[in-house]
């Protein structure tokens, strides 16, 4: 599901007369494994999944699995005898998929020496594609290229799986509400891998309190697990994460929560930034640039979000209160505000897809967010000289977007000294009536709510 530009991708590569090497990757339950299986389907293939081992254990793990592909190697193998192995024979190009490859090589730099020689033909003419897995997402953007040294000369490409899109957690919950495939969105992502541990056929309310709140759900300590995996010295972290969860996005505001240094906490922002668990909030440059705010910190993982906004703070709870009453008394009541920033989201995307098939009568050439220090733009896309643009808000926490709502709008578009020939207003359920009148007055304001533009 939403593959199909990755799967031709990957399809491509296997065309193509020479042998390649490429390295794959993303954050985990992202939907590699899946991809990759699709792939491989009807393909000469080798598929291995490495974990935390010596280098001794993980090469008599590779051994067994070359055996029990019919492939004859030694007990105790060295690299070079397994692609060896592996490059034997002739006829179609043959596929080598190392899933979690980093650990093979962050103590040791004969394994990519290895496949490099595999695939330059050293061990054979037979057509090989080689593909390195990874869910080590810092690890393989900051560190990769360094610790493999000349070995990354023999690197094709980097295939980057990202989420999925709103529409997709659509189609996984055709008949949820708009409202309720917005929350799972907001809650789980755009991460399939999560998707299943929600069951389309109950409730978004029994889903949260089966497979989130409950004690034995999987969920329940995911957010927590997501990030011990990631980093070391937890505490400095969860007390960072807790802090942005709960609405202190700038240094000083996370400076005065915790204690730390304003050093230590740029250091380890940094570390989440390149783990991609937070992301620094940064705005479309207007001529209003005086206006913005910055250095605003965001925690860009949405179950993260989700578990440090609603499981961390009151985590001694869930021991004394059923999954029902808890969700009634510390989420049911915050998730609306909770899922606020990703229906903006949302509707960036779909302000995006129309920028992509020029709806707006000019070449969006520079597009974003507007956090200013008097109001938010969830959108702003500018031609290359900034002479015109377009412009669009949304309105989640409240099911009708009022005229108060609207007149800040104009407000935040005088401050970013933006004049869109064009405003896109997104709203829940729709409009009170002088917003409706507006509309009809001026030629340039477009009204959608959710049932007008998503699926």
């Amino acid at each position: 599901m939403g593959r199909n530009n990755e799967l031709a991708y990957l399809n491509q590569l296997y065309a193509t007369s020479a042998s390649q090497l490429i390295i794959l990757y993303g954050q985990k339950n992202i939907g590699k494994t899946t991809l990759i299986m699709d792939f491989l389907k009807g393909k000469d293939n080798l598929y291995y999944l490495a974990g935390e081992a010596s280098m001794r254990q993980q090469q008599y793990l590779m051994a067994r699995q070359w055996r029990n592909r019919g492939l004859e190697v030694s007990q105790y193998p060295e690299y070079s005898e397994l692609m060896q192995a592996f490059a034997k024979g002739s006829g179609d190009k043959k596929v080598l998929v190392i899933d979690e490859f980093d650990h093979l090589i962050k103590n040791d730099s004969d394994f990519m020496e290895q496949a490099a020689a595999l695939v330059s033909g050293s061990y054979s003419s037979q057509q090989v594609l080689v593909i390195l897995m990874s869910s080590s997402v810092g690890f393989i953007e900051n560190q990769l290229v360094s610790r493999i040294g000349k070995s990354a000369l023999s690197i094709s490409g980097f295939l980057k799986i990202r989420e999925l899109k709103f529409e997709d957690v659509s189609y996984h919950f055709p008949d949820y509400s708009l409202e309720d495939r917005i929350a799972v969105y907001s809650i789980l992502g755009g991460i399939p891998g999560l998707w299943r541990h929600f069951d389309p056929m109950i409730t978004l309310k029994q889903n949260i309190c089966k497979n989130i709140l409950s004690q034995d759900a999987f969920l329940f300590e995911e957010g927590s697990r997501y990030v011990r995996e990631a980093v070391r010295e937890c505490g400095v972290y969860y007390s960072i994460l807790s802090a942005l969860a709960e609405g202190m996005d700038k240094l000083g505001d996370i400076y005065q929560h915790t204690g730390f240094s304003r050093a230590k906490i740029s250091v380890y922002l940094k570390n989440l930034m390149e783990l991609e668990i937070a992301r620094k909030v940064f705005s479309v440059d207007t001529r209003g640039r005086d206006m913005l705010r910055k250095g605003i910190y965001r925690i860009s993982n949405h179950y993260v979000a989700f578990w440090f906004r609603f499981l961390y703070p009151y985590y001694s709870m869930t021991a004394t209160l059923s999954s029902e009453s808890y969700f009634e008394t510390y989420v049911q009541h915050e998730l609306t505000d909770f899922c606020k920033p990703y229906f903006s989201e949302i509707c960036r995307e779909y302000m995006e897809k129309l920028a992509r098939s020029n709806a707006f009568g000019f070449e969006v050439y520079e597009s974003g967010i507007f956090d200013g220090k008097e109001g938010f733009i969830d959108y702003l896309g500018f031609d290359e000289e900034q002479d015109r643009c377009v412009a669009a808000f949304s309105c989640y926490d409240k099911p009708y977007m009022t005229y108060e709502f609207y007149q800040r709008a104009l407000k935040s578009l005088a401050d970013a000294k933006a004049s869109p020939e064009m405003i896109f207003l997104f709203a829940r359920d729709g409009f009170d009536e002088k917003v409706t009148l507006e509309a009809k007055v001026r030629n340039n304001i477009r009204l959608l709510r959710m049932e007008d533009f998503l699926v």
